[in-house]
């Protein structure tokens, strides 16, 4: 398995499919339906994600995929933990649709870049092996993440897209000195967030050679995922503009009817 191979474009359609699947199965159902479901479906997600965690730490082939270098202080692990109340609490707080803004936003385009530029022990593997469940963990991170807004449980607003990345940094400064902690007294290879090591990333590599500072180098890349958080935005608007159309299209129709 390997990023835009054949292999890992049918997974990215599989999931699609799975995807425009779960919409029609659960566009008319209530919303309490709908909520039990996704919950399941976010907590199917985070035990995979920690059985994969537990697994290659127990496996001896992986000596340096430790426990104390994988901890849920990686983003992508924060999200498949913070998906569950995302889709468990109930309202429209401010602080819950920011809430939910860092998952559509940052969670969606951080787990779809893992998945374009993987580290290098997840290049090159056999597509029914183990460390396939990377890149379902991942897809599951971006379908669970966009399904937010498809099943109506938070409503995208550019205001909340910039926000998103402000959240996004904060937790990376509130994850930096832990993993100063970590790196001091534990593990030194600790590496929370991508801190101090683009760790084979394509993407991170390239920053970290620009600007070789820890945390700094990344600072590039949130003006550089402006556009695409933009970008979702508007691809949001434009399909909810033409329901809308559709639905008035329909409304009007109905009028038009003879009556009996």
């Amino acid at each position: 398995m390997n990023p835009l191979s054949l292999s890992w474009f049918l997974l990215l359609l599989a999931t699609l499919a799975f995807g425009v699947a779960l919409y029609f199965w659960l566009r008319d159902k209530p919303m309490e339906y709908k909520r039990k479901v996704m919950i399941g479906l976010a907590f199917g997600l985070w035990a995979m994600s920690t059985i994969f965690t537990l697994q290659r730490v127990a496996d001896p082939r992986y000596a340096e995929f430790t426990i104390t270098q994988n901890l849920p202080l990686h983003f992508c692990s924060m999200v498949q933990f913070m998906l569950i109340p995302a889709y468990w609490l109930r309202g429209s707080s401010k602080w819950l649709q920011s809430f939910r803004a860092l998952l559509f936003y940052p969670g969606a385009v951080a787990a779809f870049m893992a998945l374009l530029a993987p580290a290098q022990e997840y290049l090159n593997q056999p597509l029914f092996s183990m460390n396939t469940l990377f890149y379902f963990i991942h897809l599951g991170n971006v379908l669970l993440c966009l399904m937010l807004v498809v099943l109506g449980f938070h409503t995208p607003t550019i205001r909340g897209a910039l926000g998103s990345l402000v959240t996004f940094f904060a937790i990376g400064m509130l994850v930096f000195p832990i993993t100063l902690a970590i790196r001091h007294f534990i593990d030194p290879a600790a590496n929370y967030y991508f801190s101090f090591d683009p760790a084979g990333s394509d993407v991170f590599e390239l920053l970290f050679g620009v600007i070789p500072i820890p945390l700094v180098y990344q600072l590039p890349l949130l003006l550089l995922v402006i556009p695409v958080l933009l970008l979702q935005y508007g691809i949001y608007r434009l399909i909810s503009n033409i329901a809308a159309r559709r639905r008035a299209n329909r409304h009007i129709d109905s009028t038009l009817l003879p009556q009996h």
